[in-house]
């Protein structure tokens, strides 16, 4: 009979408990005078009930080892791999992480008991450990099992067929969630890349590509190493539960609160997250978007949010036309203007004036926020406003009062989350890929990324928002993993590289030359 881990824990419990209760005496030389009597001779060292555990926690080897599949950013975490007659028996973490700075928690032990019961999904009898070709209909599931030589040598057949007859580019690989960045996901790449073949993008199947994020930065990665929790005062778990998703990471959440920074939840249920919070806000599913603007109003109506972060670092300031709402541009003022140099209102100079490129510092210019202005154009005069006073105009509508109808959040916990957000020197969140599922869930994840922008929590040491997909977009990694192959990848390339060398002579930076050219692709 196979031995499983439950039968021997049960076998060996009732073993140990067999032995004790035989007799209560200490066993130690009533044991070895059996054992000698017994002619089993090495074994005459048996002592007590403990060896019979000493012998069993017994390995051939330990190995050092990690799970990388499907965990995210997080994964990789370092395990002891117990084997005994080789099979693996025991996980354990290694949990030998240098401390990265006294004052912060370490990283020790990562893991969780997904990982601790890893082995189990190893030797799971429901696992397909050979190759199984379909005899039926499809969908009838009936399938029998064929050699892998025979299963390779068809594959590679009808591989051949369809490059030489249709084409390599009507091959596609469709990856799934298993894609993790180790020695199968790097040959399976290469091996598209050389034979021109197509990789689908994995996050049209499962939605972590945080287009919000892509969306509002011009990039899509925001994330820094976890110990930088705890350097925040103010942390938001909106749409996450890092207690039940991010196990290796959340305890620098706990140790931060315990440190004094304020843990905020945002979440339907009372989750496990919410639970070790000091505020829960309850929303209805998928109306976050209508808190977060509702927030935002507070924030703006208050004087809760950073003018001069705002002037500075966001497009607040730059006017727009009521004409055609679009942002007024140099060609729209000069003849032969650019269509990428954009203008805000010197209320210093009393008109307005081109946004310098080359420099975020202001130059003695004081931009306006609030007021409508008229601007003389190439076709006539133009009304125009700064964005941050149409911004204020659409938020008229988002009254606690009236959002809270939307999301179901108490009008009294929407002023008390925008107060603790407008009170925060140094405010974040964590990251999850849950909106970027929803439908206009990117318009959540643009609310979001208001608010810190509002509040200048961007830029700061455990501070900024944070967005991080297991891989990133169509569009915006096209330059850096490519879905074509090699010929086609050349030209891309020769197409590419004339736009970003000019983009980079007029000043944009590498994120600003990203959004840039991914624009063209879409084109």
């Amino acid at each position: 009979m196979a031995i499983t881990r439950r039968r021997f824990l049960v076998a060996g419990g009732l073993a140990g408990v067999a032995l004790v209760l035989s007799d209560l005496r200490p066993l130690g030389s009533r044991g070895v005078a059996a054992a000698g009597a017994s002619g089993r001779g090495a074994e005459a060292a048996y002592g007590d009930w403990r060896d019979v555990y000493r012998q069993k926690w017994t390995w051939d080897r330990i190995h050092k080892s990690s799970h990388f599949t499907n965990c995210w950013y997080q994964s990789h975490c370092a395990w002891n791999v117990y084997v005994k007659d080789g099979i693996v028996w025991r996980e354990e973490q290694v949990a030998a992480y240098p401390q990265t700075r006294p004052e912060l928690p370490d990283f020790n032990p990562r893991g969780c008991q997904k990982g601790a019961c890893y082995s189990e999904r190893m030797y799971d009898p429901a696992r397909v450990l050979y190759p199984l070709k379909r005899v039926g209909e499809r969908g009838s599931g009936r399938f029998k099992r064929v050699t892998w030589d025979e299963a390779l040598d068809d594959l590679a057949a009808e591989f051949v067929r369809v490059a030489t007859e249709e084409g390599p580019e009507c091959i596609f690989w469709d990856n799934g969630p298993l894609y993790t960045f180790g020695a199968m996901a790097a040959a399976q790449a290469r091996f598209s890349y050389l034979a021109g073949t197509v990789s689908l993008d994995m996050n049209t199947e499962i939605g972590d590509g945080h287009r919000g994020a892509a969306e509002t930065f011009g990039k899509i990665v925001f994330e820094r190493s976890a110990d930088d929790y705890f350097y925040s005062d103010l942390i938001l778990i909106w749409g996450a539960n890092p207690v039940a998703t991010q196990i290796p990471n959340a305890h620098f959440l706990y140790e931060a609160r315990y440190n004094g920074t304020q843990l905020v939840t945002v979440a339907p249920d009372y989750s496990p997250s919410s639970i070790h919070s000091d505020l829960w806000v309850p929303v209805k599913p998928g109306c976050d978007a209508a808190l977060a603007l509702a927030v935002a109003k507070i924030l703006i109506d208050e004087g809760l949010y950073d003018r001069d972060f705002v002037i500075e670092q966001t497009d607040l300031p730059l006017l727009v036309r009521d004409d055609d709402g679009r942002l007024l541009r140099q060609s729209d003022v000069e003849e032969g203007g650019d269509e990428d140099v954009f203008y805000w209102f010197d209320r210093r100079r009393g008109k307005a004036v081109a946004v310098p490129r080359e420099r975020l510092e202001l130059g003695g210019s004081d931009p306006a926020l609030e007021g409508t202005y008229e601007v003389e154009t190439r076709s006539g005069k133009v009304s125009v406003r700064p964005v941050f006073e149409r911004l204020r105009e659409r938020l008229a509508d988002y009254t606690p009062e009236r959002a809270a109808r939307i999301c179901g959040t108490p009008p009294a916990l929407i002023r008390e989350l925008a107060r603790r957000l407008g009170a925060a020197k140094s405010a974040t969140n964590v990251t999850t890929s849950n909106f970027s599922k929803y439908y206009h869930g990117n318009l959540i994840e643009r609310s979001q990324a208001l608010l810190f922008a509002l509040r200048g929590h961007i830029g700061k040491k455990g501070g900024g928002f944070v967005a991080f997909p297991f891989l990133t977009n169509d569009g915006f990694d096209e330059f850096a993993i490519s879905r074509t192959g090699l010929i086609d990848t050349a030209k891309l390339w020769a197409n590419i590289l004339p736009k970003k060398k000019w983009l980079e002579w007029h000043g944009f930076t590498d994120e600003m030359t990203t959004y840039e050219l991914s624009r063209d692709s879409y084109r």
